[in-house]
């Protein structure tokens, strides 16, 4: 009788830890924009997953959403803020629809090289702007990546000095400061999000858009685009972006291997971004047949004499003097760090 009710004890107890261990384990929800495959976005974001599930030993499982799954940007950082979404992957353009400040990394011709840009997402000025992100969204910032120098694409002709892109209508995301860089070109900008681009340009609404080569190609832009300048006119980046409160409901090792898995998805990026801008362009010179045009110093100093004065001025008017004075301040810093 005694070992009966041993059993039955022993058989409460397991039934306790296993009921336990169940309810210990959460997945959390990450959505993206770009599609699953071998691309930078996906890469990194598949890091994370891993890393994340290594680290908590499962107690924390990663569902991941690609390709525009749950929504636009836009959409998803809707989600983030009211708690329906874990975690998302936008774009500083569409950040800037929920944080204006945001506006100031789009100073056209502001990094020389990928490992300037680095240094300054991961200088003081960064953190005080994530720090920033929380109080002014409710949204925690868990760090900043790399989506790359963007590009003009278009149908029309090559682009190799300003006035080629003059009268045609180009896609931007959905923020004013890429409206005020395109017009300044005497381009006329349109303003669409990324889950309409590729349909906007197969159907014609728009002559070109302008991305980094892992995103003409990963997102099929090149399939429905002939020429392809690499004039680098902006540095964009990603924001690891999650909901707060589901954040601050994890104990504080779950914290760490968030944070630490957000670091290690912005180094993928950063490094298979600036990879990708030769991988992706020879794919699409030599898959997809597009014309692509290097743009020398001397093209691309054209280009900054006509878009860098308005379109850092309209950025002064919208963020205020003192922000980008310490964003210049920090590309100083950061060059004399890496050039001395």
């Amino acid at each position: 009788m005694r070992f009966k009710h041993l059993i039955a004890a022993l058989s409460v107890t397991l039934g306790a830890v296993t009921s336990s261990q169940a309810f210990a384990q959460q997945e959390i929800k990450f959505g993206i924009g770009i599609p699953e495959g071998d691309f930078p976005e996906y890469n990194a974001l598949v890091r994370f997953k891993e890393y994340v599930e290594f680290k908590t030993n499962g107690e924390l499982t990663v569902r991941l959403f690609p390709n525009n799954q749950l929504g636009g940007e836009r959409e998803m950082l809707e989600q983030v803020q009211q708690g329906s979404l874990e975690l998302t992957f936008p774009a500083d353009g569409a950040m800037a629809g929920y944080y204006q400040p945001m506006q100031v990394w789009s100073i056209p011709y502001l990094f020389e090289s990928a490992p300037v840009a680095w240094r300054v997402m991961n200088s003081d000025f960064a953190d005080e702007m994530r720090s920033d992100i929380l109080e002014e969204t409710g949204m925690r910032a868990l760090a900043f990546s790399q989506n790359g120098f963007r590009s003009f694409t278009n149908n029309v002709r090559p682009i190799i000095n300003p006035e080629d892109i003059s009268g045609l209508k180009i896609r931007t995301m959905e923020s004013p400061v890429f409206m005020e860089l395109v017009n300044s070109l005497g381009a006329t900008a349109t303003p669409i999000s990324g889950a309409e681009v590729l349909m906007s340009l197969r159907q014609g609404v728009v002559d070109g858009q302008e991305n980094p080569p892992a995103v003409v190609y990963g997102g099929g832009l090149g399939e429905v685009q002939k020429y392809y300048t690499l004039n680098e006119h902006v540095f964009g980046l990603h924001v690891i972006i999650a909901n707060n409160e589901w954040f601050e409901s994890l104990d504080p090792g779950h914290q760490r291997v968030i944070m630490d898995a957000a670091q290690l998805m912005a180094w993928t990026e950063n490094l298979q971004k600036t990879e990708g801008d030769w991988r992706f362009s020879e794919k699409l010179r030599e898959e997809l047949d597009m014309e692509i045009h290097v743009s020398t110093p001397e093209e691309k100093e054209a280009f900054k004499e006509l878009t860098q004065g308005p379109v850092t001025e309209f950025i002064r008017e919208n963020v205020g003097d003192e922000l980008v004075d310490e964003l210049l301040a920090a590309v100083e810093e950061a060059e004399n760090a890496l050039y001395d």
